[in-house]
């Protein structure tokens, strides 16, 4: 049994919960009847197959949203999310993931992205970024994580989730090891975060790849700023997982600030 399929449940619900904001609750312990055998396939560069990737970042995705207030329930604000993202996600590079994006219902100021292509802004960020630039200029950043492999190449490196050989392997890995390795990889998602240089890329990469899709290459900049002068960032800790804001904004390029949108 592959390990997408040994999560078809969970996907499942995250899947319709994007577009539909169902409720997340504890949907991953569902799965617990499917997931008793990991399947041997055939795996990248990363160690894992495509179809392992997905089925952990939506098992992760559940996690996160757990812990932030499950999913937004404002219909208008997630289409234009999910609108600008997909139009990032169009000129990628990885173009074998389906792009998913989704709000944290949570007032704190951050944005988080799991393998497979699953992508989360909170309600607080989302309402921080004044225009559509600087908005695309933030799920840039956290699509180029998962273009990138960011967090696969942790875990292909052997500095987190150590047991994922073992699971794929092991035909008889229990429920119990899975959810342990989901926990550990949400945990450095959430708490620890990407190393400086992998955020450093992030911003560079995000803000090409904003400008190619169309919107102005200063919007992350601009949210940036925004976070900065709002005090958030000092006062979120959650936010500690990224370098500091000044650095940051000393490395990208002096782009203007983007347009209000017209009134």
């Amino acid at each position: 049994m592959a390990l997408a399929a040994a999560l078809a449940l969970g996907a499942g619900v995250l899947t319709a919960a994007f577009p539909g904001l169902d409720k997340l609750t504890d949907d991953l312990k569902k799965v617990e009847d499917t997931s008793k055998k990991v399947g041997k396939v055939a795996k990248g560069a990363t160690g894992l197959s495509l179809e392992e990737e997905i089925a952990i970042g939506d098992a992760v995705s559940l996690e996160i949203a757990a812990k932030f207030g499950g999913l937004w329930r404002d219909e208008a604000a997630t289409r234009r999310v999910n609108l600008l993202g997909r139009a990032l996600g169009r000129y990628a590079h990885r173009q074998d993931l389906v792009w998913r994006f989704g709000i944290l219902d949570s007032d704190t100021v951050n944005a988080f992205s799991a393998p497979g292509g699953r992508v989360f802004i909170t309600r607080g960020l989302y309402r921080l970024a004044e225009t559509d630039d600087e908005l695309a200029g933030v799920l840039a950043h956290e699509i180029i994580h998962i273009d990138r492999r960011h967090a696969l190449r942790i875990i292909a490196r052997g500095e987190l989730l150590t047991g994922v050989t073992e699971l794929v392997k092991d035909n008889n890995a229990d429920y119990a090891q899975y959810e342990q390795l989901i926990g550990d990889l949400t945990s450095f998602i959430l708490e620890k975060g990407y190393d400086p240089e992998s955020e450093y890329e992030a911003d560079k990469r995000g803000r090409a790849l904003a400008n190619v899709t169309g919107f102005a290459p200063g919007g992350l900049r601009a949210a940036l700023e925004d976070l900065k002068a709002s005090g958030k960032a000092k006062e979120e800790k959650t936010f500690d997982t990224h370098p500091p804001l000044d650095e940051r904004l000393k490395r990208l390029p002096k782009d203007p600030k983007p347009a209000p949108p017209a009134s």
